[in-house]
């Protein structure tokens, strides 16, 4: 699979220090499979994965989309440290 434009934004937040994390990326479906799990790693400045969130869709072979996600109660200090998103 082939990924790009992947954006997030925060939709919430709380007096706790949590957010509510939406992400979203475009998947190009390279695979047999109609169905796809992309588990995209928010890594620090160092390379070391802070977060991980699973994008699922149906994307016909061959065919690209938009897919997103939300997390909930993520910790505001571990997402300020991510510098880059990548698909694992």
């Amino acid at each position: 699979m082939r990924l790009s434009d992947i954006a997030t934004k925060i939709i919430a937040t709380d007096d706790d220090g949590h957010i509510t994390l939406a992400i979203k990326v475009t998947v190009e479906n390279d695979t047999d499979e109609e169905e796809v799990y992309v588990t995209m790693q928010g890594l620090d400045r160092d390379g070391f994965v802070v977060h991980e969130i699973t994008v699922v869709g149906e994307i016909p072979p061959g065919e690209s989309k938009v897919l997103t996600e939300k997390d909930d109660y993520v910790k505001r200090v571990m997402y300020d440290q991510v510098a880059e998103w990548r698909g694992k």
